[in-house]
């Protein structure tokens, strides 16, 4: 098993289901490679690849975002305490974790 963080995640929630990666690809719709670079080389996964893995792993896309550390954990806290995750769509929390990753131009 990897040591990268997402990829011990991802090994953990292909067990559960009794998936192969390429198992998670297909169902996601995701290209094997993508899922490969996750588990062996520590990538993350991008907004729209993460999405459509936790649909398909039947998880929070909140979930994947920690997990892959594109969020803490204090900060989906922080966000879930503001509002109820039920009443957060996809594309908001999508679009906090591209504002928080974006970082300003030094000029």
């Amino acid at each position: 098993m990897s040591e990268y963080r997402f990829a011990k995640w991802i090994n953990k929630q292909l067990d559960r289901k009794g998936w192969r990666p390429a198992d998670l690809a297909d169902q996601a719709g995701i290209g094997r490679s993508a899922v490969s670079r996750w588990i062996n080389e520590g990538y993350q996964p991008n907004i729209p690849n993460a999405r459509a893995a936790a649909e398909a792993l039947g998880v929070p896309l909140l979930e994947i975002l920690v997990e892959s550390e594109q969020l803490s954990v204090a900060e989906a806290l922080m966000y879930s305490r503001a509002r109820s995750l039920s009443e957060v769509s996809d594309e908001e929390l999508a679009e906090e974790v591209r504002r928080r990753l974006v970082r300003p131009r030094r000029k």
